[in-house]
């Protein structure tokens, strides 16, 4: 395989500027990154950070949506002409992000540039070529995010310049109350003398902007320095450093400057090529190569290749995920719509596809992030709710969740759980509340708010505690699944046992003891009130959490097995699992949604009445928790043949056509390609890259009007500085389920491969992706055929494979050239550690 052949695929060309900042190179070494952007005369960045936070979960500062921001560091500009003609024009720049190098380079009239974000500590490096007739000064500007010291409210944010050894530094830390947050960025230059010049002072003490419960102290010109580059034929280069922390003491101005002397020590040159060695490697361990006659399939490729891209530059190495609007390339400072909070069903998205991808490590900071808050929401599960286990709002700071003052959280049980009427709360609990930024999920049934006579008002949603997310539970049980799902891959059982048990347990515990949750005459245990994906409100048995319960329950059971641990509970667990009620179907006679008697019963979202009075089918269990797959065929008949109804049922509101229902947001690539829907996986997989469906998906404007997506692929959907490439995770995950699933026909059973159960007809394709147990896959079709299958046992044990030649008898041979044959459409056979097996038709 020719990987930089195939992975330039996926590379950025520009024969143009970029005419929004949002339009440029994205480069990043997953802690930190940037996109590069330019201007007629400078190439810029925003040094932004996955571990920096304005403020966390105990902040009283921000209780305006979109208000509360981080991630940012500085701004860099490197102005390229000083007095002359402009460098970057449309015509005779070209701009190109090098993905198999991940290298970004940018030339212009005279100038050439490349930059790349190092892989061994956490620095930005760029090369400038001058080879202007008469070579200009270079200015390399280094600029705050915001004024030198902002006050808003409680929360103090305070810039700082300064110069060290030739080195410019800008430094800002964040307070309140007990938090603390600092961030550093130092820039040096190697291979040229400079000079560091910062403006003169002005005069005076005014401030220079005002904000409503805000007020900022500095001066306009206290927030730039630059570091003036001599005039010469010729390169250099210049190194961008940064550093954070949540500790007061910890001196991160001399871990950023010591990053940067080291890289000045060690060389552009050498560091260049310990970061491509990196990259290459990277990119050997999987890949998908498409082709098609209509040119659909090659489109398809080039996005999830950049998908794969985008992942590693912007999770990797941290302990904290990206946020899903922005990532770290947000480039218009830390202010960013949707906040700085993370939103599990966005952030979801990116990283759904990840595993099979064989790139583990980019689920790290993942995992990392929400085990950190482990403790926080074992307390907001007791204090908000009164249950057990663990309590993950589906938005949440990236810390977790703060601790409520007693007689808070006793109010907010008795509100939330709808003991006490909403319209008695007390001042102590609206105080309390309106402090309290509206888009944690804690506090999401307050509505939009306005300014009246200089005071902050809100309006509830109408429906009391009941917000978009207050009750919404999916996210607890899916992120534990997750965990889960990366013990499927690995069959780590020291990972099992650490770090996703506590999770699994927690997440099962909490459902299973919220205080709604019932045992009714019935016989069954049923759930009341509750939120499913932000509708729903206050149903009974939602599809979500009923899906939850499905999914977590079994994974739950069998963990424990596995580990030997909590025997006395299993009882307790099973007689549970097993007298769940169903989740709600349309024949159900309080179904939210009924079909026909004549029609066959599809899923719906609830049963009962629902406070927002929505009436639809729902697709739940074929996208969380492998509860219908192709395997659930021959596991579970019955919920097989509803979950193809329910999409037979959406087909038909579709007018056949997929591409309707493929937003931004939507997984239904991936439940059409998991069921083996090939036609409307191409339908929607198609819809969804070219963001076709639907003009409410388009929230922001060039000057030409609405658009769709930048240059550079990423999407606008979310708003301002928030930047996404959902799509392309949604598009990944799809795709890989198209080619090769290693799917159970439920929650904890044994998995079985699949390859190519819903490739297009007309795509021809190749992919080397990993199943779960530790089994990499490569195979291709080729006009319909499938020649062979090549399986790497990289964990040895028992392969499931089903038969893609129908009932054909099939020859595995050992890499020894030992061959067995199997007939039948489930093929098993026993694997070592190690071996490699290709299957096959036999030819005699």
């Amino acid at each position: 395989m020719d990987y930089r052949e195939l992975v330039s695929h996926g590379d950025l060309h520009y024969n143009h500027t970029v005419k929004r900042s949002e339009g440029g190179l994205p480069i990043g070494n997953g802690k930190m990154g940037s996109l590069l952007w330019t201007s007629p005369s400078a190439v810029k960045f925003q040094v932004n950070r996955v571990d920096v936070y304005a403020n966390d979960r105990s902040t009283n500062s921000f209780n305006q949506r979109h208000t509360d921001y981080g991630y940012a560091c500085g701004f860099v500009d490197i102005d390229l002409v000083d007095y002359g003609e402009d460098v970057f024009q449309d015509g005779t720049v070209h701009q190109h992000l090098d993905l198999y190098d991940a290298l970004a380079s940018i030339r212009g009239n005279g100038v050439k540039l490349e930059a790349f974000a190092y892989d061994h500590s956490d620095l930005f490096a760029i090369k400038v070529d001058d080879e202007r007739d008469l070579p200009q000064g270079i200015n390399i500007k280094l600029k705050m995010l915001r004024p030198a010291e902002v006050i808003t409210k409680s929360h103090l944010a305070v810039s700082t310049l300064s110069m060290q050894k030739g080195i410019m530094l800008l430094k800002q830390e964040f307070r309140e109350g007990n938090y603390y947050c600092s961030s550093v960025v130092a820039i040096g230059i190697s291979g040229r003398e400079g000079v560091i010049r910062m403006n003169d002072e002005m005069g005076g003490r005014e401030p220079v902007c005002d904000f409503r419960e805000s007020k900022v102290l500095g001066q306009p010109n206290e927030t730039e320095m630059r570091l003036c580059v001599k005039p010469e034929a010729g390169s250099f280069e210049i190194l961008i450093a940064s550093a954070a922390t949540f500790d007061e003491n910890e001196d991160i101005t001399t871990a950023a400057v010591n990053q940067l002397v080291s890289a000045q020590n060690a060389g552009y040159e050498r560091m260049l090529q310990e970061h491509k060695a990196w990259w290459n490697e990277f990119w050997s361990k999987s890949y998908i190569r498409l082709s098609s006659a209509d040119g659909s399939a090659e489109r398809v490729e080039t996005h999830y290749t950049y998908y794969l891209y985008l992942m590693a530059a912007n999770s990797r190495g941290g302990k904290y995920a990206p946020n899903f609007g922005g990532m770290l390339l947000s480039p218009r400072g830390d202010f960013r719509h949707w906040g700085a909070m993370q939103w599990w069903s966005n952030l979801r998205l990116y990283y759904n596809a990840v595993l099979a991808t064989g790139h583990h490590e980019l689920m790290l900071p993942y995992f990392s992030m929400y085990s950190g808050m482990y403790d926080s929401c074992a307390k907001a599960a007791e204090q908000q709710w009164g249950s057990k286990g663990i309590y993950i709002p589906e938005t949440v700071w990236f810390n977790g969740v703060d601790e409520l003052p007693e007689d808070v959280a006793v109010e907010m049980r008795e509100l939330y759980l709808l003991q006490k009427p909403w319209e008695e709360r007390s001042e102590r609990f609206k105080q309390y509340a309106h402090n309290k930024h509206p888009h944690e999920s804690r506090w999401n049934w307050k509505g939009h708010e306005r300014w009246v006579d200089g005071n902050l008002t809100y309006t509830d949603k109408s429906w009391g505690p009941f917000g978009s997310t207050s009750h919404m539970f999916v996210n607890i049980a899916g992120i534990a699944y997750h965990y889960w799902n990366y013990y499927e891959f690995t069959n780590d059982s020291e990972w099992l046992r650490d770090r996703a048990y506590p999770m699994i347990k927690g997440a099962a515990e909490f459902l299973r003891n919220y205080p709604h949750m019932r045992k009714d005459e019935d016989g069954k245990y049923h759930m009341y009130n509750t939120i499913s994906g932000e509708k729903y409100i206050g149903g009974k048995d939602t599809i979500q959490v009923m899906s939850s319960l499905y999914g977590i329950m079994p994974v739950l059971i069998k963990a424990a097995d596995i580990l030997a641990v909590d025997s006395e509970m299993i009882p307790v667990w099973k007689e549970f699992y097993h007298n769940l009620a169903p989740i709600p179907t349309s024949d159900h006679p309080e179904a939210v949604f009924k079909t026909k008697e004549n029609e066959p019963a599809v899923w719906v979202g609830a049963i009962g009445k629902v406070l927002d009075e929505r009436r639809d089918i729902a697709t739940d269990p074929m996208r969380y928790f492998n509860l219908c797959t192709l395997e659930t065929a021959f596991d579970n008949p019955e919920w097989f043949e509803i979950g193809m109804a329910t999409l037979a049922f959406q087909e038909a509101q579709l007018g056949g056509d997929w591409g309707k229902a493929a937003t931004e947001m939507s997984s239904i690539t991936s439940v059409l390609a998991g069921m083996g829907h090939a036609v409307g996986f191409k339908q929607a997989v198609m819809a969804q890259l070219e963001c076709i469906n639907a003009e409410r998906e388009y929230c922001y404007y060039q000057d030409t009007g609405r658009i769709k997506f930048y240059d550079n692929r990423l999407t606008v959907r979310e708003g301002v500085n928030a930047i996404s490439a959902q799509r392309l995770g949604n598009v990944a995950n799809g795709l890989q389920y198209a080619l090769c699933q290693s799917q159970p026909g439920g929650p904890g059973k044994a998995s079985v491969i699949h390859v190519f159960p819903a490739c297009p007809k007309d795509w021809d394709a190749e992919f080397s992706l990993w199943c779960h147990g530790g089994f990499k896959v490569t195979s291709a079709i080729l006009k319909g055929v499938i020649d062979s299958i090549s399986i790497e046992s990289t964990l040895g044990g028992i392969c499931r494979l089903r038969n893609p030649w129908g009932d054909k008898k099939i020859a595995i041979v050992h890499e020894d050239q030992k061959e067995i044959t199997l007939l039948g459409s489930l093929i098993e056979f026993e694997t070592y550690r190690g071996a490699t097996y290709s299957i096959a038709v036999p030819h005699h």
